[in-house]
């Protein structure tokens, strides 16, 4: 099996977008699960949904397969079912979860010919990802990364700089010459600009050869 990671230093970045940029140049190539990681009883849901996967977190981990969850329209993983991927899943767990839960996940879901994109932080610490993709967003505030967000970037095969005021107030907005301005400036020979194009289009086409590669590898196998 072939992994590759798609992270990013705090919500909003833009890591769906980058997932559905991947889907389009890459259909019918991919499953795709997502990992949301749950720290203490009140932090339930990112994106305050009470019908999501989040909250059908029962015991240290839960694994979502529910396609009448996954599939509902405007949400992340609504847009990357109808983006055409192979399988959509959803794992909700506590840190302590993660080692039973990827036991299970791999028994019971884990398609062994079918290449994978993963969403999360934590979950690229338990796999060995041929890629490792981080997604910035300089306007955000660097008050919204997490603990090792930046370890995070300075450790990625490619990171992605996606600029866009989707969802902000203007007082939550900051200029892009800040302190995430000079941890981008540090990893500027791996970066490129991000699109909403598929990645086959864009104008930096190192994260696509990258992919191709990875799915080359794949094929041999």
């Amino acid at each position: 099996m072939k992994v590759i990671s798609i992270d990013a230093p705090c919500n909003g970045s833009g890591k769906t977008s980058l997932i559905l940029s991947i889907l389009n140049a890459f259909p019918n190539r991919f499953a795709y699960t997502k990992f949301t990681t749950i720290y203490g009883d009140e932090q339930f849901c990112p994106a305050k949904d009470l019908d999501c996967a989040c909250h059908r977190l029962q015991g240290d981990y839960n694994i979502c397969s529910d396609s009448e969850v996954l599939s509902k329209p405007d949400t992340d993983t609504g847009k990357i079912w109808r983006a055409g991927a192979l399988q959509t899943l959803w794992c909700v767990s506590r840190p302590e979860g993660y080692p039973e839960m990827l036991r299970q996940y791999t028994m019971n879901h884990w398609r062994a010919n079918t290449p994978l994109l993963v969403e999360g932080s934590t979950v690229a610490r338990h796999l060995s990802p041929a890629l490792h993709v981080a997604v910035v967003n300089p306007l955000l505030p660097k008050s919204w990364w997490k603990d090792n967000a930046e370890q995070v970037v300075r450790e990625a095969d490619f990171v992605i700089v996606n600029p866009h005021k989707t969802g902000l107030k203007d007082s939550e907005a900051v200029s892009a010459d800040d302190e995430i301005g000079e941890i981008l400036e540090r990893v500027q020979k791996k970066s490129m600009k991000g699109s909403l194009a598929s990645l086959d289009r864009w104008e930096d086409q190192r994260l696509f050869e990258g992919i191709e590669q990875v799915l080359q590898g794949c094929d041999t196998n």
